[in-house]
């Protein structure tokens, strides 16, 4: 009842009393009902007096904590904390704050070892203004847990089967080959692919190192009409200057010291009729790009030491992990031979751009080192979880090379958290987040800000793109890039 004072009006005053009168004529429970009320509760009741001492639990709580009551009554609820019993209590927590309060806590031996409890203690005031009662209720959550990391696996395997179910499908469809692709960029890809590979023009396919560019060249010859005829690939970066020219061009008997009396077919002449792959083109010397820019225009070529031209059939691609914009303008890349080559640009998005393919990924390395090494194993959903928050600095071969690493490293069947490489744990668990127990609050807070915003930018491509992911105004990205000094680099990852 509400205390009456001289402010109360007449009507509040008239309220009160009908009310009084009417609380009154309820018919009230004897202390023989409330045991049985208390005693029938399914969550488990705990009454301790104003200094943690116990005085009441009922059956509920016996049931939940694996105690008997017995063993519970007249003793200090802080004693069985200190005996190990439980984790913490939230009669003492309630004592000491002198309010309700709400923890987590677990059983730590006993039957019931373990266990997760949500305990929520209330305390009773007395006249005096101290303590006189406090009520905890508590509440198994051990199976809710259970049940939430069930629910979590079963979402992991359901991205799994869905991988799974759409590299079935692209296994059926004739004209996708070795693609895989669930992402709306790489299914974009695709597409191009599959339009530019009928088409007899050059195609430069442009992307970082280990995105899978000697891939999507695979494809175009296969689905083109030239499939039937050879696919020669030359990776300009790995031959020396002095010998790339013969190699594309071949050469003739006497062209120089140790040349072969029969001469040579350079790899324009091998692939006539079929694809010549250029990988690395932008570190095709300059001097050697005028001589294949008339190859390109001419459709022949001459090999070195000879006098007759010899004509090709041939359809070029090229490959590169440079930007060749830029080297046009620096004067390092021949901009009539650029646009000679770039008739159709493909641009392959990283890895940490297209996760949604990640799971896909899995399945098939998983499935061809397996195969390679004649294994059979597994690799766990939290592993899946974990290649998900990688930034994938060396792409889609980095994630082939790690997987089959852990593969041949592992001697467990199922290959799970432990087993992942360093470089992956120290990102997605991060050192920063080691720092709580040893720095203050909010410094702990800025820390982990930072290291929040330093994925960020791995992950995304300006602060629009950023603010909308994380769902706070770009204003408030560029300010925290500022006040952490964090800044997009030219490759796309933060500045250390």
């Amino acid at each position: 009842m509400p205390k009456l004072t001289s402010k109360t009006k007449k009507t509040d005053k008239l309220k009160l009393v009908d009310g009084d009168r009417y609380y009154q004529s309820l018919p009230q429970c004897s202390s023989c009902e409330l045991e049985d009320i208390i005693e029938s509760s399914h969550d488990g009741i705990f009454i301790t007096d104003g200094q943690g001492i116990i005085l009441k639990v009922n059956s509920g709580w016996e049931r939940i904590c694996g105690l008997r009551r017995e063993f519970m009554l007249g003793k200090c609820a802080q004693d069985f904390v200190n005996q190990k019993w439980y984790s913490e209590s939230s009669v003492m927590a309630a004592i000491r704050e002198k309010k309700m309060v709400t923890i987590m806590l677990e059983m730590l031996k006993g039957e019931k070892i373990g266990q997760k409890i949500m305990a929520t203690a209330i305390p009773i005031w007395g006249e005096n203004g101290e303590i006189k009662r406090v009520v905890a209720n508590i509440r198994d959550i051990t199976e809710i847990l259970n049940l939430k990391q069930l629910l979590e696996k079963t979402q992991m395997l359901n991205e799994l089967y869905a991988a799974e179910l759409d590299r079935v499908r692209l296994n059926q469809l004739p004209k996708n080959y070795d693609l895989i692709a669930r992402s709306p960029l790489t299914i974009r890809v695709m597409e191009i692919v599959a339009r530019v590979a009928n088409f007899d023009v050059s195609v430069l396919i442009t992307g970082e190192s280990g995105v899978g560019k000697e891939v999507i060249a695979n494809a175009i010859h296969k689905q083109s009409l030239r499939s039937k005829g050879p696919l020669i690939k030359v990776n300009c970066g790995a031959i020396p200057e002095t010998l790339l020219e013969s190699e594309l061009f071949g050469y003739d008997y006497g062209a120089f010291t140790g040349a072969r009396k029969q001469g040579k077919p350079g790899m324009f002449e091998l692939a006539d009729k079929g694809t010549l792959f250029l990988d690395e083109i932008g570190d095709i010397p300059f001097s050697l790009q005028g001589k294949l820019l008339r190859a390109l225009q001419d459709h022949e070529i001459m090999r070195i030491g000879s006098l007759k031209t010899t004509p090709v059939n041939v359809r070029i691609i090229t490959a590169t992990n440079k930007n060749l914009d830029e080297m046009v303008k620096k004067g390092s890349f021949r901009d009539d031979f650029y646009y000679r080559l770039n008739v159709v640009s493909i641009e392959i998005p990283p890895l940490r751009e297209r996760k949604e393919d990640i799971p896909m990924f899995v399945l098939h390395f998983l499935e061809k080192m397996n195969k390679k090494h004649q294994y059979n194993k597994r690799i766990a959903s939290e592993v899946v979880d974990a290649f998900m928050l990688y930034s994938w600095p060396g792409n889609v071969r980095e994630l082939e090379n790690i997987i089959e690493r852990m593969i041949i490293m592992t001697e467990d069947n199922e290959i799970n958290i432990k087993h992942l490489p360093i470089q992956i744990k120290s990102q997605i668990v991060p050192e920063t987040m080691n720092f709580i127990v040893n720095v203050g609050f909010k410094t702990a807070i800025e820390q982990a800000e930072k290291q929040l915003f330093k994925q960020a930018l791995l992950n995304h491509r300006g602060t629009r793109e950023i603010a909308k992911a994380m769902k706070i105004n770009q204003s408030t990205v560029v300010r925290k890039l500022r006040k952490y000094k964090l800044s997009p680099s030219p490759n796309g990852a933060p500045e250390k």
